[in-house]
């Protein structure tokens, strides 16, 4: 499912405008790991996902095309990975890390390089 995590910074009062054609990713990396925790735990509860507080996060990387990948530890031990569109809309796709590993995408919190 895609998801807009633009509209979740918008709500919070902390998107400006940006040159970049992804503002949403641009916007986390300025925000505290702090911030972030909060704003991921609200996106992810919203998409319909089990998570009552996120832990932790960590940028793991960009993919060829400026997508950013970013994942959270929630309290309950859950790992998820948010990918982060290019585009103008934030748009996004949530996978468990258990699921990435599955189909052999990668692992969660081991940090990517662009090919």
């Amino acid at each position: 499912m895609v998801h807009s995590l633009i509209v979740f910074l918008l709500l919070g009062g902390i998107l400006t405008q940006e040159a970049s054609a992804n503002p949403a990713h641009g916007r986390l990396q300025l925000m505290t790991s702090g911030e972030r925790n909060i704003l991921f735990a609200k996106f992810l509860q919203s998409s319909g996902e089990r998570c009552d507080s996120v832990t932790r996060n960590f940028f793991q990387g960009s993919t060829k095309s400026g997508d950013a990948i970013w994942n959270v530890t929630c309290r309950d031990g859950q790992l998820f990975a948010v990918l982060i569109y290019n585009d103008a809309k934030g748009s996004s796709k949530i996978l468990s890390c258990a699921t990435l590993k599955a189909i052999n995408a990668g692992e969660c919190f081991k940090k990517v390089l662009r090919e």
